[in-house]
């Protein structure tokens, strides 16, 4: 659970800075972050142009697989909140980037994006850390 989580938090860091958290060490581009993004677009007329990269929706997109993956082993381990929590928001991040990808492949007009990388990385964090049954469990009273 916790690879698998870790491997998410990667390649959601790589992506969601559209790999200048690579880039900047070498001073080649500023560092830049989208934490989180909701926008929605339909329209006829003119043709899409996404504002992010193949490798980019790419890289969003295998962060999102390793994310399902990754929490609902979390729900299955215990930690119940975080791991539902992520579950949801990386299956609703898996679907806004197949239909963002789906432009490479089809000549389409509709683009829906929802996801929020800082809310992710917090909710695998908190998946990694907290004890199962996502509650701090109670201290232990011994009777003399």
């Amino acid at each position: 659970m916790r690879r698998l989580l870790g491997i998410h938090a990667l390649l959601l860091l790589l992506a969601s800075t559209a790999f200048t958290i690579v880039t900047a060490v070498f001073g080649s581009e500023s560092l830049q972050w989208c934490y989180y993004r909701y926008s929605s677009r339909s329209g006829f007329g003119t043709e899409y142009v996404s504002d992010f990269t193949l490798p980019v929706v790419a890289t969003y997109l295998a962060a999102f697989a390793a994310g399902v993956i990754g929490f609902a082993a979390a729900v299955h381990k215990g930690r119940r909140v975080a791991g539902f929590l992520g579950l949801i928001l990386s299956m609703v991040g898996f679907v806004s980037f197949a239909i963002e990808g789906s432009h490479w492949l089809f000549g389409h007009h509709t683009s829906w994006l929802a996801f929020s990388p800082v809310l992710d990385l917090a909710l695998v964090l908190a998946a990694c850390v907290s004890p199962a049954g996502g509650s701090i469990p109670e201290p232990k009273v011994h009777s003399a």
